[in-house]
């Protein structure tokens, strides 16, 4: 699947600093919604963290997967298999 950006002529570490700054982006989208919007009194922090990280891991994958075509641990997971297959 190919996304709105084609960053496969960048070298891994390029495309990787592309992936960190849009998970950042999303980490800090989520810290809104979760902790600026949102006031959870203190019995609930824990549940309000579990969210935070939950919706910036779906949102980073939902924007990962429309710009790029993919997370940047796609291409991780298949070195990882391709070194498991080999063995």
């Amino acid at each position: 699947m190919k996304g709105k950006l084609d960053i496969s002529g960048y070298d891994s570490g390029t495309q990787l600093a592309m992936h960190l700054v849009v998970l950042l982006a999303c980490l800090v989208a989520s810290a809104l919604i979760c902790f600026g919007l949102v006031a959870v009194s203190a019995p609930f922090i824990l549940l309000q963290w579990i969210g935070f990280f939950t919706l910036a891991k779906f949102v980073y994958f939902l924007v990962a997967y429309l710009l790029f075509g993919g997370s940047f641990i796609d291409p991780l997971e298949q070195m990882y298999e391709d070194r498991r297959n080999r063995r």
